[in-house]
Protein backbone atom coordinates (compact mmCIF):
# COMPACT_ATOMS: atom_id res chain seq x y z
CA UNK A 1 0.00 0.00 0.00
CA UNK A 2 2.94 2.04 0.75
CA UNK A 3 4.58 1.73 -2.60
CA UNK A 4 1.23 2.81 -4.60
CA UNK A 5 0.98 5.38 -3.02
CA UNK A 6 4.89 6.63 -3.24
CA UNK A 7 3.97 5.84 -6.68
CA UNK A 8 1.35 8.36 -6.75
CA UNK A 9 3.07 11.07 -5.12
CA UNK A 10 6.16 10.95 -7.78
CA UNK A 11 3.76 10.41 -10.81
CA UNK A 12 2.19 13.53 -9.67
CA UNK A 13 5.31 15.34 -9.39
CA UNK A 14 6.61 14.79 -12.59
CA UNK A 15 3.77 16.12 -14.42
CA UNK A 16 3.55 19.01 -12.10
CA UNK A 17 7.58 19.45 -13.03
CA UNK A 18 6.81 19.13 -16.92
CA UNK A 19 4.62 22.01 -16.57
CA UNK A 20 6.98 24.08 -15.39
CA UNK A 21 10.62 24.73 -14.24
CA UNK A 22 10.68 23.94 -10.03
CA UNK A 23 10.05 26.95 -8.37
CA UNK A 24 12.65 27.87 -5.26
CA UNK A 25 12.70 25.97 -2.47
CA UNK A 26 11.02 28.56 0.06
CA UNK A 27 8.01 29.21 -2.06
CA UNK A 28 7.64 24.97 -2.49
CA UNK A 29 7.36 24.60 1.17
CA UNK A 30 4.96 27.72 1.86
CA UNK A 31 3.06 26.32 -0.85
CA UNK A 32 2.88 22.67 1.17
CA UNK A 33 2.34 24.31 4.10
CA UNK A 34 -0.76 26.01 2.47
CA UNK A 35 -1.96 23.38 0.99
CA UNK A 36 -2.55 21.68 3.88
CA UNK A 37 -4.31 24.23 6.03
CA UNK A 38 -7.01 23.69 3.44
CA UNK A 39 -9.08 19.95 4.39
CA UNK A 40 -12.06 18.60 5.46
CA UNK A 41 -13.09 14.88 6.57
CA UNK A 42 -16.04 13.19 8.29
CA UNK A 43 -16.12 12.68 11.77
CA UNK A 44 -17.76 9.23 11.83
CA UNK A 45 -15.42 8.33 8.50
CA UNK A 46 -11.56 9.87 9.08
CA UNK A 47 -11.04 8.23 6.14
CA UNK A 48 -12.78 10.18 3.85
CA UNK A 49 -10.82 13.51 3.04
CA UNK A 50 -11.42 16.01 0.41
CA UNK A 51 -10.14 19.41 -0.41
CA UNK A 52 -13.49 21.60 0.04
CA UNK A 53 -16.15 21.43 2.24
CA UNK A 54 -19.12 19.32 1.11
CA UNK A 55 -21.03 15.95 2.42
CA UNK A 56 -20.07 12.55 3.36
CA UNK A 57 -20.70 9.99 0.74
CA UNK A 58 -21.06 6.89 3.37
CA UNK A 59 -23.45 8.89 6.40
CA UNK A 60 -24.07 12.03 5.18
CA UNK A 61 -22.37 14.03 7.73
CA UNK A 62 -21.20 17.72 6.98
CA UNK A 63 -17.53 17.59 6.61
CA UNK A 64 -15.35 19.20 9.15
CA UNK A 65 -12.58 21.13 8.55
CA UNK A 66 -9.41 20.27 10.10
CA UNK A 67 -5.27 22.16 10.24
CA UNK A 68 -2.81 19.88 10.70
CA UNK A 69 -0.07 22.18 11.39
CA UNK A 70 -1.77 24.73 13.07
CA UNK A 71 -0.74 25.07 16.98
CA UNK A 72 -1.48 27.27 19.82
CA UNK A 73 0.17 29.74 22.17
CA UNK A 74 -2.01 28.30 25.03
CA UNK A 75 -0.99 24.96 24.65
CA UNK A 76 0.56 23.05 27.26
CA UNK A 77 3.88 21.34 26.85
CA UNK A 78 3.42 18.01 25.44
CA UNK A 79 4.40 14.95 28.23
CA UNK A 80 5.50 17.59 30.65
CA UNK A 81 4.41 17.97 34.45
CA UNK A 82 1.10 15.37 34.53
CA UNK A 83 0.65 15.74 31.09
CA UNK A 84 0.89 12.34 28.88
CA UNK A 85 0.17 12.72 25.45
CA UNK A 86 -2.36 10.31 23.86
CA UNK A 87 -2.65 11.43 20.03
CA UNK A 88 -1.95 14.75 18.46
CA UNK A 89 -3.79 17.68 19.39
CA UNK A 90 -7.52 18.73 17.73
CA UNK A 91 -8.13 22.32 16.44
CA UNK A 92 -11.91 22.72 15.38
CA UNK A 93 -14.15 26.00 14.68
CA UNK A 94 -16.89 27.72 16.87
CA UNK A 95 -19.28 27.14 14.43
CA UNK A 96 -18.48 23.04 14.77
CA UNK A 97 -17.93 23.09 18.42
CA UNK A 98 -21.90 23.95 18.32
CA UNK A 99 -23.08 21.85 15.74
CA UNK A 100 -21.04 18.99 17.08
CA UNK A 101 -22.38 19.57 21.11
CA UNK A 102 -18.78 19.73 23.02
CA UNK A 103 -19.48 20.23 26.64
CA UNK A 104 -16.43 20.57 29.13
CA UNK A 105 -16.68 20.23 32.91
CA UNK A 106 -13.68 21.57 35.59
CA UNK A 107 -11.46 19.01 37.50
CA UNK A 108 -12.56 19.20 41.08
CA UNK A 109 -12.25 18.00 44.30
CA UNK A 110 -14.20 14.90 45.73
CA UNK A 111 -14.30 11.75 47.20
CA UNK A 112 -15.31 8.73 45.46
CA UNK A 113 -16.18 5.26 46.76
CA UNK A 114 -15.64 1.55 45.17
CA UNK A 115 -19.16 0.70 44.39
CA UNK A 116 -20.12 -3.30 45.40
CA UNK A 117 -23.81 -4.00 43.76
CA UNK A 118 -26.06 -6.99 44.86
CA UNK A 119 -29.38 -8.72 44.84
CA UNK A 120 -31.00 -8.49 48.66
CA UNK A 121 -33.70 -10.63 49.88
CA UNK A 122 -36.42 -9.24 52.61
CA UNK A 123 -36.02 -11.87 55.13
CA UNK A 124 -37.41 -12.25 59.13
CA UNK A 125 -35.18 -10.52 61.27
CA UNK A 126 -35.27 -13.60 64.17
CA UNK A 127 -34.01 -11.49 67.19
CA UNK A 128 -37.74 -9.22 67.01
CA UNK A 129 -39.76 -12.72 67.60
CA UNK A 130 -41.88 -12.77 70.33
CA UNK A 131 -43.65 -16.33 72.23
CA UNK A 132 -46.30 -16.16 73.88
CA UNK A 133 -46.46 -19.36 76.18
CA UNK A 134 -48.90 -20.31 79.64
CA UNK A 135 -46.36 -21.66 82.65
CA UNK A 136 -48.91 -24.25 83.94
CA UNK A 137 -51.43 -26.65 82.74
CA UNK A 138 -55.05 -25.12 82.33
CA UNK A 139 -57.66 -24.73 79.42
CA UNK A 140 -57.89 -21.82 77.44
CA UNK A 141 -61.48 -20.59 77.65
CA UNK A 142 -61.97 -17.48 75.27
CA UNK A 143 -58.96 -16.87 72.13
CA UNK A 144 -59.49 -14.05 70.11
CA UNK A 145 -60.67 -14.28 66.60
CA UNK A 146 -56.67 -13.32 65.26
CA UNK A 147 -55.31 -14.96 62.39
CA UNK A 148 -51.42 -15.31 61.34
CA UNK A 149 -50.48 -11.81 59.64
CA UNK A 150 -52.62 -10.10 62.21
CA UNK A 151 -51.01 -6.94 63.61
CA UNK A 152 -51.41 -6.64 67.48
CA UNK A 153 -50.36 -3.78 69.95
CA UNK A 154 -48.67 -4.66 73.54
CA UNK A 155 -50.89 -5.38 76.20
CA UNK A 156 -53.69 -6.49 73.81
CA UNK A 157 -55.73 -9.34 75.33
CA UNK A 158 -55.05 -12.86 72.98
CA UNK A 159 -56.93 -15.40 75.00
CA UNK A 160 -58.03 -16.03 78.42
CA UNK A 161 -56.57 -19.28 80.51
CA UNK A 162 -58.16 -20.85 83.48
CA UNK A 163 -55.36 -22.51 86.01
CA UNK A 164 -55.65 -24.22 89.11
CA UNK A 165 -52.75 -23.22 90.56
CA UNK A 166 -52.86 -19.56 89.10
CA UNK A 167 -56.41 -19.72 91.47
CA UNK A 168 -54.97 -21.74 94.31
CA UNK A 169 -51.90 -18.76 94.46
CA UNK A 170 -54.78 -15.88 94.10
CA UNK A 171 -56.35 -16.96 97.48
CA UNK A 172 -52.96 -17.80 99.28
CA UNK A 173 -52.03 -14.24 98.40
CA UNK A 174 -55.43 -12.92 99.26
CA UNK A 175 -55.46 -14.55 102.67
CA UNK A 176 -51.91 -13.87 103.43
CA UNK A 177 -52.84 -10.12 102.76
CA UNK A 178 -55.79 -10.50 105.00
CA UNK A 179 -54.14 -11.72 108.29
CA UNK A 180 -51.48 -9.38 107.96
CA UNK A 181 -48.17 -12.21 107.18
CA UNK A 182 -45.69 -10.11 105.22
CA UNK A 183 -44.00 -12.92 104.62
CA UNK A 184 -46.57 -15.38 103.42
CA UNK A 185 -47.77 -12.13 101.26
CA UNK A 186 -44.67 -12.08 99.55
CA UNK A 187 -44.25 -15.69 99.10
CA UNK A 188 -47.55 -15.91 97.39
CA UNK A 189 -47.15 -13.01 95.23
CA UNK A 190 -43.76 -14.10 93.75
CA UNK A 191 -45.56 -17.62 93.57
CA UNK A 192 -48.46 -15.46 90.85
CA UNK A 193 -45.51 -13.78 88.91
CA UNK A 194 -43.32 -16.82 88.46
CA UNK A 195 -47.06 -18.33 86.81
CA UNK A 196 -47.30 -15.32 84.78
CA UNK A 197 -49.45 -13.00 86.04
CA UNK A 198 -48.95 -9.45 86.12
CA UNK A 199 -47.67 -7.22 88.64
CA UNK A 200 -51.25 -4.67 87.11
CA UNK A 201 -53.24 -7.71 87.57
CA UNK A 202 -52.48 -8.45 90.80
CA UNK A 203 -53.11 -4.95 91.65
CA UNK A 204 -56.74 -5.36 90.07
CA UNK A 205 -57.14 -8.47 92.70
CA UNK A 206 -55.78 -6.29 95.56
CA UNK A 207 -58.68 -3.79 94.89
CA UNK A 208 -61.19 -5.85 94.11
CA UNK A 209 -60.72 -8.81 96.85
CA UNK A 210 -61.48 -11.74 94.79
CA UNK A 211 -59.84 -14.82 93.19
CA UNK A 212 -59.78 -14.33 89.31
CA UNK A 213 -61.12 -17.33 87.26
CA UNK A 214 -60.07 -16.70 83.74
CA UNK A 215 -56.73 -15.04 83.89
CA UNK A 216 -56.02 -12.56 80.60
CA UNK A 217 -53.55 -13.83 78.28
CA UNK A 218 -51.40 -10.61 76.44
CA UNK A 219 -49.62 -10.01 73.96
CA UNK A 220 -46.04 -9.26 74.91
CA UNK A 221 -44.80 -6.61 71.84
CA UNK A 222 -46.60 -4.90 69.31
CA UNK A 223 -46.31 -6.04 65.68
CA UNK A 224 -47.82 -9.26 63.54
CA UNK A 225 -48.64 -12.87 64.71
CA UNK A 226 -46.50 -15.06 62.96
CA UNK A 227 -48.48 -18.62 64.17
CA UNK A 228 -51.13 -19.07 65.77
CA UNK A 229 -51.75 -22.37 67.96
CA UNK A 230 -54.54 -21.40 70.18
CA UNK A 231 -58.45 -23.04 69.78
CA UNK A 232 -60.80 -22.33 72.22
CA UNK A 233 -61.51 -25.25 74.90
CA UNK A 234 -57.85 -26.82 74.23
CA UNK A 235 -56.18 -28.25 77.15
CA UNK A 236 -52.81 -26.85 77.97
CA UNK A 237 -49.16 -27.81 79.29
CA UNK A 238 -46.73 -25.84 81.09
CA UNK A 239 -44.74 -24.16 78.62
CA UNK A 240 -46.92 -24.65 75.34
CA UNK A 241 -46.53 -21.89 72.64
CA UNK A 242 -50.21 -20.38 71.82
CA UNK A 243 -49.02 -17.31 69.84
CA UNK A 244 -45.38 -16.30 67.97
CA UNK A 245 -45.57 -12.46 67.87
CA UNK A 246 -42.77 -10.73 65.45
CA UNK A 247 -42.15 -7.21 67.15
CA UNK A 248 -42.39 -4.08 64.54
CA UNK A 249 -42.34 -5.52 61.01
CA UNK A 250 -39.50 -7.92 61.33
CA UNK A 251 -37.83 -7.54 58.30
CA UNK A 252 -34.27 -7.59 57.45
CA UNK A 253 -32.57 -7.18 54.13
CA UNK A 254 -29.65 -10.63 53.32
CA UNK A 255 -27.62 -9.77 51.42
CA UNK A 256 -25.14 -12.38 49.20
CA UNK A 257 -21.83 -10.50 48.30
CA UNK A 258 -18.35 -12.12 46.87
CA UNK A 259 -15.68 -12.92 48.88
CA UNK A 260 -13.58 -10.37 47.24
CA UNK A 261 -16.11 -7.76 48.29
CA UNK A 262 -16.07 -9.06 51.73
CA UNK A 263 -15.05 -5.15 53.13
CA UNK A 264 -18.56 -4.87 54.42
CA UNK A 265 -18.43 -4.35 57.56
CA UNK A 266 -21.03 -4.02 60.77
CA UNK A 267 -21.79 -0.50 60.73
CA UNK A 268 -21.11 0.37 56.98
CA UNK A 269 -24.37 2.36 55.14
CA UNK A 270 -25.82 1.09 51.74
CA UNK A 271 -28.76 1.96 49.46
CA UNK A 272 -31.46 0.14 48.97
CA UNK A 273 -33.63 0.23 45.97
CA UNK A 274 -36.96 -1.75 44.69
CA UNK A 275 -40.44 -1.77 44.04
CA UNK A 276 -42.27 -0.43 46.77
CA UNK A 277 -39.96 1.42 48.86
CA UNK A 278 -37.83 3.77 46.33
CA UNK A 279 -34.76 4.27 46.85
CA UNK A 280 -33.67 4.29 51.10
CA UNK A 281 -30.83 3.94 53.17
CA UNK A 282 -29.82 1.01 55.55
CA UNK A 283 -27.04 -0.05 57.73
CA UNK A 284 -25.04 -3.50 57.88
CA UNK A 285 -26.10 -4.75 61.28
CA UNK A 286 -24.05 -7.87 60.35
CA UNK A 287 -21.89 -10.35 58.36
CA UNK A 288 -22.41 -13.66 58.52
CA UNK A 289 -18.56 -15.26 59.84
CA UNK A 290 -19.17 -18.41 57.37
CA UNK A 291 -19.00 -18.71 53.60
CA UNK A 292 -21.95 -20.20 51.76
CA UNK A 293 -20.44 -23.08 50.12
CA UNK A 294 -23.06 -23.42 47.13
CA UNK A 295 -22.32 -19.52 45.96
CA UNK A 296 -18.90 -19.30 47.64
CA UNK A 297 -20.53 -15.87 48.65
CA UNK A 298 -20.32 -13.88 51.98
CA UNK A 299 -24.39 -12.92 53.61
CA UNK A 300 -24.82 -9.50 54.86
CA UNK A 301 -27.42 -8.63 56.97
CA UNK A 302 -28.99 -4.86 56.77
CA UNK A 303 -31.66 -3.17 58.90
CA UNK A 304 -33.54 -0.73 56.34
CA UNK A 305 -34.32 2.89 57.68
CA UNK A 306 -38.51 2.17 56.75
CA UNK A 307 -38.31 -1.39 57.67
CA UNK A 308 -41.92 -1.49 57.19
CA UNK A 309 -42.31 -1.15 54.00
CA UNK A 310 -39.65 -4.12 53.75
CA UNK A 311 -41.78 -7.76 52.34
CA UNK A 312 -40.22 -11.02 53.05
CA UNK A 313 -39.45 -12.53 50.56
CA UNK A 314 -39.34 -9.72 48.09
CA UNK A 315 -36.37 -8.80 45.65
CA UNK A 316 -34.14 -5.62 46.40
CA UNK A 317 -30.98 -4.07 45.14
CA UNK A 318 -28.44 -2.92 47.84
CA UNK A 319 -25.58 -0.59 46.85
CA UNK A 320 -22.72 -0.68 49.42
CA UNK A 321 -19.49 2.11 49.44
CA UNK A 322 -17.27 0.12 51.78
CA UNK A 323 -14.49 2.70 51.66
CA UNK A 324 -13.96 6.39 49.89
CA UNK A 325 -10.92 8.05 48.61
CA UNK A 326 -9.91 11.17 47.98
CA UNK A 327 -8.70 12.83 45.55
CA UNK A 328 -9.77 14.93 42.04
CA UNK A 329 -12.76 14.32 40.23
CA UNK A 330 -14.22 14.27 36.74
CA UNK A 331 -17.47 12.84 35.56
CA UNK A 332 -17.29 9.16 34.28
CA UNK A 333 -18.57 9.68 31.02
CA UNK A 334 -15.80 11.98 30.22
CA UNK A 335 -13.23 9.20 29.77
CA UNK A 336 -12.76 7.02 26.47
CA UNK A 337 -11.65 3.52 27.32
CA UNK A 338 -8.75 2.27 24.95
CA UNK A 339 -7.21 -0.89 25.15
CA UNK A 340 -5.16 -0.78 28.14
CA UNK A 341 -4.79 3.10 28.40
CA UNK A 342 -7.56 5.66 29.65
CA UNK A 343 -7.67 8.48 27.67
CA UNK A 344 -9.64 12.14 27.90
CA UNK A 345 -9.55 15.08 25.96
CA UNK A 346 -8.25 18.53 27.38
CA UNK A 347 -9.73 21.36 26.61
CA UNK A 348 -6.84 24.05 25.88
CA UNK A 349 -9.09 27.15 24.34
CA UNK A 350 -9.80 28.68 21.22
CA UNK A 351 -11.40 25.64 20.31
CA UNK A 352 -8.22 22.97 20.51
CA UNK A 353 -8.07 19.96 22.33
CA UNK A 354 -5.80 17.54 23.47
CA UNK A 355 -5.48 13.80 24.37
CA UNK A 356 -4.00 13.36 27.36
CA UNK A 357 -3.83 10.05 28.94
CA UNK A 358 -4.48 9.67 32.95
CA UNK A 359 -4.52 6.47 35.65
CA UNK A 360 -8.19 6.43 37.25
CA UNK A 361 -9.28 5.08 40.68
CA UNK A 362 -13.11 3.92 41.93
CA UNK A 363 -15.83 4.99 39.89
CA UNK A 364 -19.24 5.71 42.08
CA UNK A 365 -21.98 7.97 41.30
CA UNK A 366 -21.04 8.92 37.65
CA UNK A 367 -18.22 10.47 39.07
CA UNK A 368 -14.51 8.98 38.24
CA UNK A 369 -11.42 9.46 40.81
CA UNK A 370 -8.01 10.63 38.79
CA UNK A 371 -4.87 9.31 40.67
CA UNK A 372 -2.43 11.06 37.87
CA UNK A 373 -3.22 13.03 34.55
CA UNK A 374 -5.11 16.02 35.29
CA UNK A 375 -4.34 18.99 37.34
CA UNK A 376 -7.19 20.71 39.38
CA UNK A 377 -8.91 23.51 37.75
CA UNK A 378 -8.39 21.56 34.38
CA UNK A 379 -11.16 21.28 31.68
CA UNK A 380 -12.55 18.28 30.09
CA UNK A 381 -14.39 17.50 27.28
CA UNK A 382 -18.13 15.42 28.65
CA UNK A 383 -19.85 14.90 25.18
CA UNK A 384 -19.03 14.08 21.81
CA UNK A 385 -15.11 12.83 22.62
CA UNK A 386 -15.64 10.14 19.72
CA UNK A 387 -15.74 12.96 17.49
CA UNK A 388 -12.55 14.64 18.51
CA UNK A 389 -10.91 10.84 18.89
CA UNK A 390 -11.38 10.25 15.51
CA UNK A 391 -10.23 14.04 14.27
CA UNK A 392 -6.87 13.19 16.43
CA UNK A 393 -6.29 9.64 14.72
CA UNK A 394 -6.85 10.96 11.96
CA UNK A 395 -4.10 13.57 12.19
CA UNK A 396 -1.73 10.67 13.53
CA UNK A 397 -1.84 8.69 10.34
CA UNK A 398 -1.64 11.86 8.19
CA UNK A 399 1.67 12.95 10.52
CA UNK A 400 2.61 9.18 10.02
CA UNK A 401 1.90 9.28 6.47
CA UNK A 402 3.96 12.29 5.94
CA UNK A 403 7.00 10.99 6.88
CA UNK A 404 7.14 7.89 5.52
CA UNK A 405 6.74 9.74 2.31
CA UNK A 406 9.53 11.88 3.10
CA UNK A 407 11.66 9.26 4.25
CA UNK A 408 10.90 6.86 1.05
CA UNK A 409 10.93 9.85 -1.24
CA UNK A 410 13.08 9.50 -4.61
CA UNK A 411 16.33 12.02 -5.04
CA UNK A 412 15.72 15.43 -6.74
CA UNK A 413 18.24 15.18 -9.86
CA UNK A 414 17.85 18.69 -11.69
CA UNK A 415 14.14 19.28 -13.04
CA UNK A 416 13.71 15.67 -13.89
CA UNK A 417 13.02 13.40 -10.14
CA UNK A 418 14.64 9.82 -10.56
CA UNK A 419 13.40 6.87 -8.77
CA UNK A 420 14.26 3.10 -9.16
CA UNK A 421 11.77 0.72 -11.16
CA UNK A 422 11.40 -2.67 -10.04
CA UNK A 423 10.81 -5.02 -12.42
Amino acid sequence: MNKLLILAALALSIIVGCKGAPEADGHQDSAKSGSQKHAWHCPMHPQVVRDKAGSCPICGMDLVEFAPDNTSAKEKPQDSGPYVSAGRDVSVSASVLQKIGVRTEMVDNGQVGREVLADAEGVLDQASEVSVTVRTMGYLETVQPLREGDKVGAGQILATFYGPDLVAAQGDWLSARSAGDSLATRIAFERMASLGMSSKLVEEIGRSGKVRRAVPIVAGASGWIRTRNAVQGQSTMAGQELFRIVAGSGALLEARLPMNAASVRPGDQAEVTGAGIGKVSAKVVSVVPQLERSSRSVIVRLAPAKAADIRIGAQYQVSFTPYREAGMTIPENAVLHSGKRDVVFLALGDGKFRPVEVVLGPVAGGKVLVRSGLELGDEVVVSAQFLLDGESRLQSALDQLDAEMENQAPRMNGSIRTFPVSS
